[in-house]
Parts: structure tokens; sequence; C-alpha cells
């Protein structure tokens, strides 16, 4: 998990938790050292789970502020990158929430660029087009509900465990394999239907 192994920077540098403690005696400047040491981190985790550019970064900041806002609670020996890490999750599992979930896919719903994708991963290759494939796996994963598609996207794309996915939802870690298990399935069937779809829409083509 790239979480806990964040670096700290030159040796020189002070440690989180000595930003933590300025920080709370006020000095700004040193939330802000925070803030650059670990904005890479907060915006990797709200791209795995979000597609809007807007929502991200509207999602990092407010990751940000959060921290901020209950600092004072905050164990200044406890490690921050996974305490940042947390906050973020759990606010793209409430935008996700907000979303209205699309049901199903339909292969006339796809893009031209998504189509191509999808026929060549049929053939069993992959797509040279590294948006269209995105776009495309992103439309399967809103079929799936929040805390499904926040499990699938801690594990498969971010590479936590188990433990620590159940760790940043709040859950157990056999729930999270549960869950990815679940999420994985779904996926498959989403894409056998965008498939099903493909041969429906070619075969009709050629009468």
């Amino acid at each position: 998990m790239d979480t806990p192994t964040v670096k700290q920077g030159r040796t020189d540098e002070p440690k989180d938790g000595a930003l933590v403690q300025r920080s709370l005696q006020g000095d700004q400047r040193a939330f802000a050292d925070l803030v650059r040491r670990h904005e890479r981190l907060v915006f990797r985790i709200a791209s795995g789970f979000l597609r809007d550019r807007g929502d991200v970064e509207d999602v990092s900041q407010e990751a940000f502020l959060r921290a901020f806002e209950a600092l004072p609670g905050f164990r200044v020996d406890a490690p921050f990158a996974p305490w940042i890490a947390q906050i973020t999750t759990r606010l793209c599992y409430d935008r996700l929430r907000g979303k209205q979930r699309r049901q199903e896919v339909a292969w006339e719903d796809l893009t031209w660029s998504e189509q191509s994708a999808a026929r060549t991963f049929a053939a069993g290759k992959s797509a040279d087009d590294a948006t269209a494939s995105r776009d495309l796996a992103e439309r399967a994963l809103a079929t799936l509900s929040p805390k499904d598609r926040q499990a699938l996207v801690l594990v498969d794309a971010l590479g936590n465990t188990a433990a620590e996915a159940g760790s940043a939802m709040g859950c157990t870690a056999l729930a999270v394999r549960l869950r990815v298990h679940r999420a994985r399935r779904a996926m498959r069937q989403a894409a056998e239907r965008l498939l099903d779809g493909m041969g429906s829409s070619e075969s009709g083509g050629t009468r």
C-alpha cells in the first residue's frame, strides 16, 4: 500500500508529527507543508474513485480542510498519511453515494472509441486508447454500489490489502473481501452484457 510509505523528503526536513505539532500551535506554514507533502497521495486516491476532475479537486481540498479541523484530536505520534487517506476515502464514498447510480450500460451508450476498445478487449488484446479504456472501465464501475466500488478501487486499483482497505472503510477485512468478490463478479457480468450487445449490434448491421 502506498499510504504508510509516503516519503518524508530530505533527512533534514521535519517529520509529519513535528509539522502537526507546529500546526496546532498556529503555524499555518507547517500545515501548508503537510498539504504539499501528501497532496499527491490524496489526489491519487480521489482519482481512483471519481471520474470528474472537478469532483477530484473538490474532494482533495475538502480532505485537507477536514484534516485541519480535526487536527486537535489527532495524535502527533501517529502516522499522518493513513489518516488523511482514510478521510479522503470516506469523502469519496459520500460523493459517490450522492450521485445517482446507473443500473445498466448498453452498447449503444458507448462512444465510438469505447466501442473500439471493447472490441479490442474481446479479441484478447490491450487497447491502445488509454482514455477510452479508462472510460469503459468507469462505465462498468458506475454500475456498482458505492461500497462495492470503494472496496474494489482500494484493493485492485490502489493496491491495498483487505485489512488496509477495511481500516479505510471502517469494516472488517472479511467484509472487504466479500465486497471485492461481488464487485469483480458484477464487473465481469457487465462486460459480458456489453459484448453480447456488441454481437447483437454487429450481426444486425450485417443483415
